[in-house]
């Protein structure tokens, strides 16, 4: 693995990427344009059971290392680990010694959303009238959700949106708020509201949108002649903020997250987010979640790619509990962008141009970190503190331009630049993100600029550790004429690294070459962040999408609070719209429908199945029917007892037995069954099993050629038997004295 990979030129909610031929450039840095993966200088350890806290003090102290987050449910820490061992190295020592289950990378973790502001009408997901929506409106028929059911929002956190506001936020009933105790004995000081496991405190609010958005979408107050309206009417959202004001954070900070929802009263999960490869951390934490019932529902990724083949995960960890959700368009086609799988994505919901509630920000006033005009630097010369290199790399100051005089930094200040450039000037100095992570950071310059289009790049770039570079941004605008301020968001930069720095990078191609950039006035500097106003945006991506199916989840437990976790993933599962669409592209080739869904939830299913092995051919049926609304009952059938199972037969309303004939001897065959009426499926029975006997008969050949017929299944009297034996031998006798009397 490599040790570090790359940033795509991220700002909030927006990835895009620059095509560059960087590829065999000789130049003594690296810069990369690719994702960075995990947390730099940190790494995830798993104890083995029974392990003391002695032991593994001892074990950080001989590494030199510093704890940072305890999850103690899974016997897992993330460790910050010394400035000068890498995290390949750290991980190779971890393993090695023999209190340790298991250690890999803090992986880095992206909300899954794609911004646009296009107008399409509000909430076409939920109700449209070419019918492409969840079918919301007449699921309110049935319920409109219930206060007792509790979302876990792992996301950016959750704002005081006017449309969720406390009314649906969950209040943790054991914590006395404000008191500084922890009254519950969760492990967590005054979590009245949920937690934020980024500054490690009890205020989840979103400095990002994502998690507003997303909650939104779940749980908006409905009939308050107010905004918008969510999945839900009725619901409590429990605010995990994990995600920064970039929209990335840790694994290790996300399963803690999951643990603690699921320790503290949370029947579903929302994750919109994803990104690294599998952690072991991450499936243990969902797997945990599955052991105390809940749900687990995952956006499937933004990549346009099949899940099948490439997993993103989580939602791609192999847990019963988790529903992966893919993204459809006004026309109930997959979105271009969505990820798919026949196998590894369950089923698809509205996830374009999605209308809900976000925050409104304001910035307070700069803190300068650096500020540079180079105006006391001598012509020709880098800048003190800057370094310059790479090929063809001719950056220094020049006096010929300028946007406060007399002087500034140019690429090439005695010509055009060079053909095959790859050259750059880089800042030497080291800034930390500090303070709480409500803090944007941004890099402000002015820039004249002379470039072949398309071909030829600038970009500003950013590193932890002043060696592995990664662009944050680029232009390859032709001409601006006049020194034009530049603002480049490096919030991410800041929170994914932590220690970092800054510098500029031009890349030119083969052919044309031009003037090249002028830069000036490059100030450094960090603001932190408030709520000014709440208002409502279209977004779009798989994060927009597994909110419906989310609230989807709350509307059945709803309905119906005593549903095992795979009882309403089933439910929901169940009663998908099929799509010729989505067939081969989603395992049910379905989109979600929230009425289905929960009249399933509300029609009793039937229970008390018996299989009974009639013959070698025949196993037998028999269950309690506990509806009054059934149309009928499906009949279910697998080899294995994990499924899939497979319609065989229906019958009809109140009959409660079933034959299925036809079938090979010496197998077992599983079984289910479920009710069903025009509205919906309900969820199945328990499985039941019954083994068919062997075959019914065989041949006993005899002397001569003669056989005779036994019934496995009616034992001969001993008697009989014997004269059946018999019979061979009393028939040589007999011919023999046919010879003799010959």
């Amino acid at each position: 693995m490599k040790l570090l990979r790359t940033v795509v030129f991220i700002f909030v909610f927006l990835s895009f990427s620059v095509s560059v031929r960087s590829a065999g450039l000789n130049t003594d840095k690296n810069l990369s344009l690719d994702k960075f993966d995990y947390v730099k200088g940190e790494v995830i350890v798993k104890y083995k059971e029974g392990v003391t806290e002695e032991r593994i003090n001892g074990l950080h102290q001989r590494m030199n290392a510093i704890k940072k987050r305890d999850i103690p449910n899974l016997r897992i820490q993330s460790v910050k680990i010394p400035d000068d061992m890498s995290v390949e190295d750290a991980i190779a020592q971890y393993k090695n010694d023999p209190d340790v289950e298991y250690a890999e990378p803090n992986y880095i973790l992206r909300a899954f959303v794609i911004p646009n502001d296009t107008n399409f009408t509000n909430l076409w997901g939920l109700n449209q009238t070419s019918d492409a929506d969840i079918d919301a409106p007449e699921a309110w028929d049935i319920t409109t959700g219930s206060s007792s059911v509790v979302v876990a929002v792992i996301d950016s956190g959750v704002a005081n949106h006017t449309d969720i506001a406390s009314a649906n936020i969950w209040t943790n009933a054991g914590e006395i708020c404000g008191n500084g105790l922890d009254d519950d004995s969760n492990s967590y000081t005054d979590d009245c509201n949920g937690w934020n496991f980024l500054d490690d405190n009890n205020n989840p609010t979103d400095y990002n949108t994502h998690g507003t958005h997303v909650s939104g979408t779940i749980a908006a107050i409905g009939n308050n002649n107010n905004g918008i309206t969510g999945v839900m009417w009725n619901a409590k959202i429990m605010p995990l903020r994990f995600l920064g004001v970039s929209g990335s954070g840790s694994t290790a900070d996300a399963a803690a997250a999951v643990t603690y929802a699921a320790n503290n009263g949370a029947r579903i999960i929302n994750a919109s987010f994803g990104g690294g490869p599998y952690s072991q951390t991450m499936y243990d934490a969902i797997n945990y979640a599955r052991s105390r019932n809940v749900l687990f529902v995952a956006a499937a990724g933004n990549a346009g790619t099949n899940n099948d083949t490439t997993p993103a995960y989580p939602a791609s960890y192999n847990l019963d509990n988790i529903i992966s959700v893919a993204a459809t368009t006004q026309t109930d086609a997959l979105a271009s962008f969505s990820n798919f799988g026949a196998t590894s994505v369950d089923l698809a919901a509205p996830g374009v141009n999605i209308y809900s509630s976000i925050p409104v920000f304001s910035y307070g006033a700069a803190t300068t970190l650096y500020s540079r005009n180079f105006d006391a630097d001598a012509v020709g010369s880098v800048p003190s503190g800057w370094t310059r290199g790479g090929t063809n790399s001719t950056w220094a100051v020049n006096n010929a331009s300028s946007n406060s005089a007399p002087n500034s930094l140019v690429d090439s200040p005695a010509a055009n630049y060079a053909n095959n450039t790859n050259a750059y000037v880089l800042n030497n100095s080291l800034f930390s993100r500090t303070g709480s992570y409500n803090k944007a950071y941004f890099l402000n310059f002015y820039r004249r600029q002379y470039l072949e289009s398309n071909y030829d790049y600038l970009y500003v770039v950013a590193s932890p550790n002043n060696s592995n570079w990664y662009a944050f941004w680029a232009s390859s605008t032709t001409t601006i004429a006049s020194f034009t301020a530049t603002t480049v968001d490096l919030t991410s930069a800041a929170e994914g690294f932590g220690n970092f720095y800054f510098g500029f990078w031009l890349i030119t191609n083969a052919t044309v070459t031009n003037d090249g950039v002028y830069l000036d006035d490059v100030a450094l500097v960090s603001s932190p962040m408030s709520i000014s106003s709440y208002n409502y945006a279209y977004y779009q991506g798989t994060s927009m999408a597994s909110p419906h199916v989310a609230g989807v989840a709350g509307l059945v437990l709803s309905v119906n609070p005593l549903l095992t976790y795979s009882q309403a993933r089933d439910i929901i599962l169940n009663n998908v719209d099929a799509k010729a669409g989505l067939s081969g592209q989603v395992a049910t080739g379905g989109r979600l429908n929230a009425f289905k869904a929960v009249s399933g939830a509300a029609m009793s299913p039937p229970s008390g199945l018996i299989a009974t092995a009639a013959s070698s051919s025949q196993i037998n049926l028999s269950w309690t029917d506990n509806s009054s609304t059934e149309t009928g009952f499906r009949i279910e059938r697998s080899s294995s007892s994990a499924g899939p199972y497979t319609q065989i037969a229906t019958v009809g309303a109140g009959v409660i037995t079933y034959s299925n004939t036809g079938i090979s001897s010496s197998t077992t065959y599983y079984y289910r069954i479920r009710a069903y009426n025009a509205n919906g499926n309900s969820a199945p029975t328990s499985v039941a099993s019954a083994t068919t006997s062997a075959p019914s008969s065989s041949i006993i050949s005899g002397g001569g050629g003669c056989g005779f017929i036994s019934d496995n299944n009616n034992t001969l009297p001993p008697i009989a038997g014997m004269m059946l034996l018999l019979l061979p031998l009393a028939w040589l006798l007999l011919r023999k004295l046919a010879i003799k009397r010959a």
